[in-house]
């Protein structure tokens, strides 16, 4: 059999179109050119797309009211332009009041400055340096001054008088010019309102017209490109723009009223300034909060109004970035941070402060651009905020630099996110598969493939290092006793140092399945030494390879070891399959192995079948003799060897109520005693599913194992998916912790079963130990009082945990 993972589109680079790059460099100048000499055309028709985007959805709702299309695009202009119109005069009056109340603020500012100046350490000395310099000019300048004055010159009369200052003043001017200097600032700025408004409207009337002209001329016959370039600028822009006023809106009005009852004067206008600033990338806030700041210190004769304003700007800036942003975003522009502050200096100074109200729009559109556009491709490389690398493309420059600790900030992140075997199949391996095909080019040497194989290992101890320390801490002791076990599968590299640490990699994911395992170099199947590997014990043999063809290889080695031990179970992991290999039969053949996998997933599931399901079908792991005899001679000494289900159903009926289940099972070393809640009556169930003949208990494998086991459906897990009673009985929920005895011996299992999959956390886990820990304790009390001429028996504070 054959398992084949999916080629990452990453790792094929795709076909693109090449270009010349001085042709695409002096496009490139010539747009910015056209940008910056055509900006008076190109500002207004810019505010008009971007207003052409707000004013879309209420057309479209005018619309679905069989308005014509003019009337509504006319009624959604005229309302902007109204509420445009009001903020401006709500801005406009509180400017004029603010201009009428400056004089009242300058003695309080002078008294201000005096005190800071009487306050400051020594006591003025800063003036009295400032009066000292001044005086100091002074003398020199009067040094210079007087020797020409003492020193009259050789023939020369009586002192000339001093000329006459004239002074020229222009003419009064004429009503024609005092108005053409009023209105003529204003007409620029009116002449681009008019523009917008014009422009809003025919963008509005021919949306469908000009979309389809774009495509045709941007699309060059590739209408699926064109419609979703598109599509996602749109929808970009249009989350930017409604998110971005919904985010200004919840942070101006707050810090409005905030001011308001601070004693702000015109605390509205700032309010409404910090709404309209805030669409300014990173600048907005701090210019926004400068005007109340000055205002603060100009009014208020001492401090505190001052404190208060920083106050309600830094809550409102911590509140809107942390709470408001991440929940109303949802997705972001797909900008950098760096990428919008290059873009807020370069749209400023290519079109003023118009630019940096658009920068963030616009470079989104740029951004888009470069997703479709091969030739600008870079735009969205050194502008957009998506990974450029592909996550086994980020290990794998990490493992090529020697980077140990990003490399494993990379693979816990994974890890966190999904699991250790999910990492290692998507990420680790592939990064590995890079580091062959390198080296099947030749393009690195031995000393960084070594560097590589050996960075990789760190990782995997790292891993498993970063999973004990998440486990609990009966998990822990369970793996620590899974290691001390004999191991009994060998994950074998097949040729490299990239094998090996693929084989590592297995390895870690079969131990942390409570699979032992041992890693063997590739010098354990060379030639000298195959014949002296060591197979005691070992039930499965996995060859690691990255090579793309390992067809002889994994077949020489098969061959010998088969000779050897014909009842292992050899697998092939050939993790770089050359591409077109589909024959799987025929794959077996080849390399003389029982299976071939190319994924990690379907190669730890198989030995997960083999280890767990014997033929026998009993879904146990088999008990060493010594064990066996250990447990039988605990049994005997506590005078559980031949005990009945009565002597817990107490106890058990306890448990089972605790954890809301219908059953919960004591189950012995030589028997299963199960118990249920009174409200359900399933003894004859119970009966049937723990008395049926020549069939292993559901707590076997607690026992066998010694470790705790939860299977939130066990319809999914290879241990279950075969038991007759699980399928018959509609059991779906299962979770079982051994039972110890203070010496340490696994006498039986305390097991909880339910017919519905739920979800078990850490804490139902620990909770289940306790009140296992408690039933042995009972038991182990009970035998002590039995020695003494004392029998109780187990009561029901075996479950006091619930």
């Amino acid at each position: 059999m054959a398992d084949f993972a999916p080629v990452s589109p990453r790792s094929s680079p795709a076909t693109q179109p090449t270009g010349s790059p001085i042709l695409t460099a002096g496009g490139i100048v010539l747009a910015i050119g056209g940008l910056y000499f055509g900006r008076d055309i190109f500002v207004p028709f810019a505010l008009a797309i971007l207003l052409s985007f707000v004013l879309t959805p209420l057309v479209n709702f005018l619309g679905r009211w069989r308005l014509p299309r003019i009337a509504a695009v006319l009624i959604a202009v005229t309302l902007a332009f109204i509420l445009i119109t009001g903020v401006a005069f709500v801005v406009g009056r509180q400017l004029v009041q603010l201009a009428n109340n400056l004089p009242s603020y300058q003695t309080t500012i002078t008294q201000k400055i005096r005190s800071l100046q009487e306050s400051a350490p020594g006591g003025g000395v800063l003036n009295n340096i400032t009066r000292t310099i001044e005086d100091l000019g002074k003398d020199i300048s009067g040094d210079e001054r007087k020797p020409e004055e003492a020193q009259p010159r050789v023939g020369t009369g009586p002192k000339s008088p001093e000329p006459v200052t004239v002074r020229l003043e222009a003419p009064r001017p004429k009503p024609l010019e005092i108005i053409r200097s009023v209105v003529g600032p204003l007409l620029a700025p009116l002449a681009t309102a008019g523009l917008v408004v014009i422009f809003v409207i025919f963008v509005l009337l021919e949306r469908e017209d000009l979309r389809d002209r774009f495509i045709k001329l941007a699309g060059a016959g590739d209408l699926q490109k064109s419609t979703q370039a598109i599509n996602d600028a749109t929808a970009r822009v249009s989350r930017y723009l409604l998110m971005q006023l919904v985010v200004n809106l919840t942070y101006g009005i707050p810090i409005g009223i905030a001011l308001y009852f601070i004693g702000v004067p015109n605390a509205p206008l700032w309010g409404l300034l910090a709404a309209v600033l805030r669409f300014i990338p990173y600048l907005g806030p701090f210019l926004a909060a400068l005007f109340p700041i000055a205002l603060a210190v100009a009014v208020d004769p001492g401090w505190t109004m001052l404190f208060w304003v920083v106050g309600v700007f830094l809550v409102a800036e911590l509140i809107s970035n942390n709470v408001v942003e991440p929940w109303l975003y949802g997705a972001s522009t797909g900008l950098s941070s760096l990428a919008i502050i290059i873009a807020a200096i370069f749209w400023t100074m290519l079109w003023g402060p118009v630019g940096l109200f658009l920068a963030t729009p616009l470079t989104v559109c740029a951004v888009v651009i470069g997703r479709y556009v091969p030739q600008l491709e870079f735009l969205g490389v050194l502008l957009g905020s998506d990974p450029v690398l592909a996550p086994e493309e980020q290990l794998y420059q990490r493992l090529l630099a020697g980077n140990l600790e990003e490399a494993v900030e990379i693979a816990e992140d994974y890890v966190d996110k999904y699991s250790s075997h999910e990492f290692y199949d998507n990420v680790a391996i592939p990064a590995l598969r890079l580091a062959e095909n390198d080296r099947q080019r030749s393009t690195t040497d031995t000393n960084y493939r070594r560097l590589v194989a050996d960075t990789a290992i760190s990782v995997v101890r790292e891993v498993e290092d970063h999973i004990r320390e998440k486990a609990s801490s009966a998990a822990e002791r369970g793996e620590d006793r899974t290691a001390e076990r004999p191991p009994c599968v060998l994950c074998v590299a097949g040729r490299t140092e990239l094998d090996h640490a693929a084989a590592e990699m297995m390895a870690q994911v079969l131990e942390e399945r409570s699979i032992s395992a041992k890693v063997l170099p590739p010098i354990a199947v060379s030639q000298g030494a195959l014949g002296q590997l060591g197979l005691e014990g070992i039930e499965v043999v996995c060859l690691s390879y990255l090579h793309p063809q390992p067809q002889v290889y994994a077949r020489y080695i098969f061959r010998r070891l088969r000779r050897r031990a014909p009842h292992v179970k050899l697998i092939v992991c050939s993790w770089n399959l050359a591409h077109g290999t589909q024959q799987t039969e025929e794959l077996n053949k080849q390399m003389a192995a029982d299976a071939v996998f190319a994924s990690l997933q379907g190669c730890i599931k198989q030995v997960d079948e083999w280890m767990c399901r014997p033929a026998s079908g009993s879904g146990t792991r088999p008990v060493l003799p010594d064990v066996r005899q250990a447990q039988v001679a605990a049994l005997h000494s506590l005078g559980l060897a031949a005990a009945k289900g009565q002597q817990f159903d107490e106890a058990s009926k306890k448990i089972a109520q605790a954890f809301n289940v219908p059953i919960a099972l004591v189950s012995l070393a030589d028997d299963i005693h199960p118990a249920q809640p009174d409200a359900i009556d399933l003894s004859q169930e119970n009966q049937a599913i723990n008395q049926a003949p020549h069939e292993e208990p559901l707590g076997a494998y607690v026992i066998a194992a010694n470790e705790v086991l939860v299977s939130e459906d066990v319809t999914g897990d290879p241990r279950f998916a075969d038991d007759p009673r699980v399928l018959e009985k509609g059991i779906r929920f299962y979770a079982g912790v051994p039972l110890r005895t203070s010496a340490g011996h696994v006498v039986g299992s305390l097991c909880i079963v339910d017919t519905q999959p739920r979800e078990f956390v850490d804490r139902d886990r620990q909770r289940l130990e306790q009140m296992a820990n408690e039933l042995m304790g009972q038991i182990e009390s009970r035998a002590t009082e039995s020695a003494t001429g004392l029998s109780d028996p187990v009561g029901p504070s075996a479950a006091s945990g619930s």
